[in-house]
């Protein structure tokens, strides 16, 4: 390249570079002017409206949505359809008072802005008046809409409409309301389950949260709370029908559900007493194979699979509806994905009760006799020379820690009421610094290699990992064999 070209080059580019700063100085000028008019452009009388429709492009495919106001917003196409009112007030509401960050005036042009062919027409009924609005373009330059109102004039809007307009009739559709609530006060199932859980803060149990009981049985609070958590934060999104008829309730398997949940709870303002009711059910065909059945086919195909006995099966997508769900009596059905399903089902007593088999807090144990090996060991606690509360054994000091998180680490695995048959391997007996001083009792019986029999106070509870009982005999080995 020569000098002369190299300096007629630089020249094209400085002259370039001028350009475009005045030409961002222009804009951004025009842009501060913008942004102080905010004027309102036009305003729609949104309470006297008595209809709306609108089309929009979506990727190829037009969608077209109208209602009309008959007391209720009804939807044109079928009026039992459940139209959200708010929903449709709040679609208005954007044209209430629409701004203008930028006026068009004397459009001889409407091409340019995406307006000849509009991205989305919504047509307006209010009063005696019928308006047509058109959205356009979007300027990528000043981040907003074109927009014509039928005036002759193009505006850039301040709010995009599309934000609100580009909306499907499912998402119109005004759901059911699973009630929130913090506590409940009973939770009863019928189906596959039969059984009533009642609130009760004086209850008999040795565990200061225990507040849920069945038939005087304490149950795991934090697996109740879970389990009624989970029941409020179902999501009501796919419907299968907005207007069930006796055909479609029986064909969803709903006239005679697999679950019902009432779940009964206080209003935390008035602490008036409400309820609601709420069904599962897979279709009439699925139900007649028991859904434990269908659960215990699916373990034995994984297991199967896992050992290569078998060619792995495909477990249900999560978005596979495999069940329904109605609250009440509304005429709204919603699907249930697999998970959603497998979840609420898992409510049986077993599900929800302790699995921890220390059925008390260990800072109420004032004693402990331990028995192992054919030997038995005595643990007390009481006070020392300073005050403070100390582990004996015998007269010696001894730190049970290491006992307190065996003992309380024992979980059950699964639940069974067997008779114990094996060797015992450790027992003990606590007493505890409640009143009376009731005593506790555990003893834990040798199955097999992996696991362990946990009986307490004499009843059968269920089997527990082998290593978590060799834990809790090398915990007391530490402190009697040194």
């Amino acid at each position: 390249m020569t000098r002369k070209t190299k300096l007629i080059t630089l020249g094209c580019v400085l002259v370039a570079a001028i350009g475009v700063t005045v030409g961002v100085g222009l804009s951004e000028s025009e842009k501060e002017a913008i942004s102080e008019s905010g004027e309102v452009v036009f305003e729609l009388p949104a309470d006297d409206a008595t209809a709306l429709s609108w089309q929009y492009d979506d990727d190829g495919s037009e969608v077209s949505l109208a209602f009309h106001k008959d007391g209720d917003w009804l939807y044109d196409e079928d009026e039992a359809f459940p139209v959200d009112g708010e929903k449709i007030d709040a679609l208005l509401d954007v044209f209430s008072e629409l701004s203008a960050a930028f006026v068009i005036e004397d459009v001889t042009d409407y091409d340019q802005y995406g307006l000849e062919n509009p991205l989305c027409t919504i047509d307006i009924t209010a009063g005696d008046t019928d308006y047509e609005i058109l959205i356009g373009n979007y300027s990528e330059l000043d981040y907003q809409r074109y927009v014509s109102v039928g005036d002759g004039k193009v505006y850039l809007v301040n709010d995009d409409p599309m934000d609100y307009y580009k909306t499907t009739l499912d998402e119109l559709m005004k759901d059911d309301e699973i009630p929130s609530f913090v506590d409940v006060t009973q939770v009863s199932f019928t189906g596959a389950q039969d059984y009533t859980i009642e609130r009760d803060e004086d209850g008999s149990s040795y565990l200061e949260d225990d507040v849920y009981y069945t038939d005087g049985e304490p149950l795991d609070p934090d697996k109740v709370n879970s389990y009624v958590t989970y029941i409020s934060a179902l999501e009501l999104g796919e419907y299968y029908t907005y207007n069930a008829g006796d055909e479609e309730i029986a064909d969803c398997g709903l006239d005679e559900p697999e679950l019902t949940v009432y779940i009964e709870y206080p209003d935390s303002d008035t602490e008036e007493t409400h309820g609601f009711t709420i069904s599962f059910s897979r279709s009439a065909s699925d139900k007649l194979t028991d859904w434990d059945e269908v659960l215990a086919d699916m373990e034995v195909e994984e297991a199967a699979a896992e050992s290569g006995e078998t060619e792995e099966t495909e477990e249900p997508s999560d978005d596979d509806a495999v069940a329904y769900m109605r609250i009440g009596e509304s005429q709204l059905i919603y699907e249930i994905d697999y998970d959603s399903f497998t979840r609420i089902m898992e409510c049986a007593y077993d599900d929800l009760r302790h699995s921890e088999v220390f059925p008390a807090e260990f800072e109420n144990v004032q004693s402990l006799t331990v028995s192992l090996g054919g030997e038995e060991y005595a643990f007390t606690r009481s006070e020392d020379e300073d005050g403070e509360e100390q582990w004996y054994y015998g007269e010696t000091e001894a730190g049970v820690s290491d006992i307190e998180s065996a003992l309380t680490g024992l979980g059950v695995t699964s639940f069974t009421s067997e008779r114990a048959s094996g060797t015992e391997e450790i027992s003990l007996t606590a007493v505890l610094d409640l009143e009376g001083n009731p005593e506790v009792s555990v003893a834990l019986y040798r199955v097999d290699g992996e696991s362990c029999l946990a009986v307490v106070d004499g009843v059968s509870v269920g089997y527990v990992p082998r290593s978590q009982v060799v834990s809790l005999i090398e915990a007391v080995n530490a402190i009697v064999l040194n």
